[in-house]
C-alpha cells in the first residue's frame, strides 16, 4: 500500500485578504495625507505615485469607516462561508493606539469595533498587525512616527530591530485581546531580507503569543507564468516550528482605495472560464485573492459589490462544494506544515487483509486527507472508525471515499503518533 496526502477534503483552497483594515480611521486617507505631506518634504518635484495620486480625492474620501459596516461586511461574509485574512494595524497612522483610543472619535467607536472584530470578522479570519501604521515607522522609544517608512525603506530594515518591531504590533493587538496567527507586511516590507524577516516573525509570535507555527503575507503572484505555493521557513521538526509564507495569487481588483481598478472579470469571467482563478484553481494551488478595506466602504464600495459578483461566479464554478474549500491562511499554512513535515510510514497488518501506516508529527492540521492505492472496506484511525462517504459532496473529516480502487481517508491530525488501519475491500 502506497500513501500520499491530498489537498484537505480533495479540495483546493480559497482564501480573502483584507489589506490595510484597522479600527475606527480610513487608513487610505491618513497614507494619502502624509505621504503627500512627506513628498512636499522631501522630494517636492518628484511626480506623486501610488495611492498619492488620489490626493486630489481627499474632500471625497471619509477619514473613518464605521464599525457598523465592518459588522455587516463581516456577517456577510459569514453567511457566505467566506474564510481568511484581515489585518487590525494595530497603530494606523500613528493616529492611535488601539489600545488607547483615537484622539478625535468616539471611544464608543472603538469599542463598538473591538466588538466587531472579535465576535464577528474572527469567526472566519485571522486577523494581524500590518506592522504598527502601515505609514511612517515609529521609534519604539518615544512611540513617534520617524521620517522613514514602513513600506519603502523598511524593504531593508535593520535586522535587529524586526523581532521587537513585530512583537510591538502584536503585542498591541494582545492588549485588546486579540491573538495574531501572523502578520501582513505593509508593502514590501522586510522583502530584501526575507530569512531575517520570517524569523523574526516566528520570534516574535513565539514571544508574544507562544505560536510555534506563525504564517506572514509578503508575496503576491499574479501573471500566468507564475503560480502560488506555500514556502516554509525556519523549520524545526523536533521542537514543531515553522513559519509559512502565504503567497496571494490575484491582485487586488476590488478597487483599493475605492478609486482604483474593480472588475470581477479579472478574478473570474462570466463564463466561467477566464481570469486569474479558474487558472489557479485547474492547478489545484491555493487561490488567495487580495483586497484592501477602504474600497469596500469608499465611494459607495466597489470592492463590496465585485467581492459579491465574485462570490456568486465562484459558487457556480463549484456548484455542489467538491472542488474548492475556504480557509483561513493560518489553516492553509498549518496544513502545508503537516503535509510537508508529517513522517508518514506504511506498515504491515497484523492479518493479510489489512494493512497499517503510521504518521508521527509535530505540526497538527483539521482535514487531513490521504490518498492510498488500495480499495477498502473499512478504515479505523487510532480508536476511531471513519464511516464511508457516499460521493465527495458527502466527504468530510471523519470519513474515508472509495473511488477507483483508491481509497481517501480524512480526519483531524493531532500532534503525535495517529495510526491508520485499512481492511481490503475483496
Amino acid at each position: 500500500m502506497n500513501a500520499a496526502v491530498c489537498n484537505p477534503l480533495l479540495r483546493t483552497p480559497l482564501s480573502l485578504i483584507i489589506d490595510d483594515s484597522c479600527p475606527v480611521i480610513n487608513k487610505a486617507y491618513y497614507w494619502i495625507k502624509q505621504r503627500h505631506e512627506w513628498r512636499m518634504r522631501h522630494a517636492p518635484d518628484k511626480p506623486p505615485d501610488g495611492w498619492e495620486k488620489h490626493y486630489d480625492k481627499l474632500d471625497r474620501m471619509p477619514n473613518t469607516i464605521p464599525a457598523a459596516f465592518a459588522a455587516k461586511w463581516g456577517e456577510w461574509c459569514g453567511e457566505q462561508g467566506i474564510r481568511g485574512k484581515f489585518s487590525m494595524v494595530p497603530f494606523p497612522a500613528g493616529v492611535g493606539r488601539i489600545d488607547r483610543g483615537f484622539e478625535g472619535f468616539p471611544k464608543s467607536e472603538l469599542h463598538d469595533w473591538l466588538r466587531v472584530t472579535k465576535d464577528i470578522i474572527y469567526q472566519n479570519f485571522d486577523l494581524t498587525p500590518e506592522m504598527l501604521t502601515h505609514t511612517g515607522v515609529v521609534d519604539l522609544k518615544t512611540w513617534r512616527l520617524t521620517e522613514a517608512w514602513e513600506q519603502r525603506e523598511w524593504v531593508d530594515p535593520p535586522v535587529e530591530l524586526l523581532t521587537d518591531y513585530i512583537a510591538a504590533a502584536m503585542q498591541l493587538l494582545k492588549n485588546v485581546g486579540i491573538f495574531c496567527e501572523g502578520v501582513t507586511s505593509p508593502g514590501s516590507f522586510g522583502s530584501k531580507k526575507e530569512s531575517a524577516y520570517a524569523r523574526a516573525v516566528l520570534d516574535a509570535a513565539l514571544r508574544v503569543n507562544n505560536n510555534p507555527r506563525p504564517f506572514y503575507f509578503l508575496h503576491m503572484k499574479t501573471s500566468a507564468k507564475e503560480m502560488p505555493d506555500v514556502p516554509l521557513w525556519h523549520v524545526d521538526k523536533e521542537k514543531g516550528r515553522a513559519v509559512a509564507s502565504i503567497v496571494g495569487c490575484a491582485g487586488d481588483w476590488f478597487g483599493a482605495t475605492g478609486y482604483d481598478t474593480s472588475n470581477a472579470d479579472l478574478f473570474i469571467t462570466k463564463d466561467l472560464r477566464g481570469g486569474r482563478l479558474p487558472a489557479v484553481l485547474e492547478k489545484e494551488l491555493p487561490c488567495i485573492l487580495v483586497g484592501h478595506w477602504p474600497c469596500f466602504y469608499v465611494n459607495d464600495g466597489p470592492g463590496f459589490k465585485v467581492l459579491k459578483e465574485v462570490k456568486r461566479r465562484l459558487d457556480a464554478y463549484d456548484p455542489d462544494h467538491t472542488k474548492t474549500l475556504w480557509m483561513k491562511n493560518s489553516e492553509i499554512g498549518h496544513y502545508w506544515m503537516a503535509r510537508t513535515l508529517s513522517d508518514i510510514r506504511v506498515e504491515s497488518g497484523a492479518t493479510p487483509d489489512h494493512e497499517q501506516l503510521r504518521i508521527e508529527t509535530k505540526f497538527p492540521a483539521h482535514n487531513f486527507t490521504l490518498s492510498l492505492d488500495i480499495a477498502a472496506k473499512r478504515v479505523k484511525v487510532d480508536g476511531n472508525e471513519p464511516r464511508p462517504a457516499r460521493s465527495r459532496r458527502d466527504f468530510h473529516a471523519g470519513t474515508f471515499l472509495v473511488e477507483g480502487g483508491r481509497t481517501f481517508v480524512a480526519f483531524d491530525l493531532p500532534t503525535g503518533a495517529t495510526t491508520v488501519t485499512v481492511w481490503r475491500d475483496s
